[in-house]
C-alpha cells in the first residue's frame, strides 16, 4: 500500500496511519499557515487537529531557564529570570540600603521580571520608590512602616532594638483601656520609641544626636 501525499485533503485518520518525517510536517505547517516550531509530536498533533477540522492545540510555551544567582553579588551583577527575594539578596540590599531595608512592591516586581537590570539599578529604584509619595510600602505592612521610621529617628540603633520597640508599642495598644473611646490612632501619631522611654534602646542615638557622634 502506497503512502498518500500529505495534502490538505488527507483525512485525519489516514494521516495518523502513516509515518511522517519532521521536515515534512514542518513544511506542511508552513504551507498552510500553521506554526512550524516545536517537536515532531507537537507538529503531528497540530496537523491532525487541522485535518480533522478542530482547533489546533496552541504551541507549548518554552520555559526560560532560570538564571542561577552568583555567590558573589556586586553593583554590576544583572538580575536574571528565576531570581527570588532570597536571604543572600536581602543581605546585599541591607548592606547597600541599611538595616531598615525591606523588599517593597517596586523591588519585588523588578526581581520577578528578571530583565537583566543590575543590582545598582535595583538599589536606585528602591530608594526612589521610598522617596515617592512617602514610600512604596503597602499600607497593611505596619511593621515595615515602624522599622523605617525607627531607623530614620535612631540611625545608631540595631535591628533587635527596633523589633523590641515594635513589640512594646504593639502591646501598649492592646492593653485594656489603652485606646478606650479614642478611636483609631492616626499613622505616625505615636512615633518610634526613643532611648529615653524604652529600656532596650540603651546606646541608640536619635537622629538629632547624629552630629555629635564621633566616626
Amino acid at each position: 500500500m502506497t503512502r498518500p501525499e500529505l495534502t490538505p485533503s488527507l483525512a485525519a485518520e489516514d494521516f495518523r496511519a502513516w509515518y511522517w518525517r519532521r521536515d515534512e510536517l514542518a513544511a506542511f505547517c508552513r504551507a498552510n499557515g500553521l506554526p512550524a516550531s516545536g517537536s515532531k509530536e507537537a507538529l503531528a498533533e497540530r496537523i491532525e487537529a487541522w485535518l480533522a477540522g478542530t482547533r489546533p492545540p496552541a504551541p507549548r510555551a518554552v520555559r526560560q531557564p532560570s538564571a542561577r544567582m552568583p555567590a558573589e553579588l556586586a553593583a554590576d551583577t544583572p538580575m536574571g529570570p528565576g531570581w527570588r527575594c532570597s536571604q543572600p539578596l536581602r543581605a546585599y540590599f541591607e548592606g547597600e540600603c541599611g538595616p531598615g531595608f525591606r523588599f517593597n512592591r517596586a523591588l519585588r516586581e523588578l526581581v520577578a521580571r528578571g530583565d537583566g537590570s543590575t543590582l545598582a539599578q535595583a538599589v536606585e529604584l528602591y530608594r526612589a520608590s521610598l522617596n515617592a509619595a512617602g514610600g512604596e510600602i503597602e499600607p497593611q505592612f505596619e511593621y515595615n512602616r515602624h522599622m523605617r521610621a525607627f531607623f530614620a529617628a535612631h540611625p545608631g540603633a540595631t535591628p533587635e532594638q527596633a523589633r523590641a520597640a515594635w513589640w512594646e508599642a504593639r502591646n501598649a495598644r492592646r492593653r485594656p483601656g489603652a485606646a478606650a473611646n479614642a478611636g483609631p490612632e492616626p499613622e505616625g501619631a505615636r512615633g518610634p520609641a526613643s532611648p529615653d522611654t524604652h529600656p532596650n534602646l540603651a546606646g541608640a542615638q536619635p537622629a538629632h544626636a547624629e552630629a555629635e557622634r564621633i566616626p
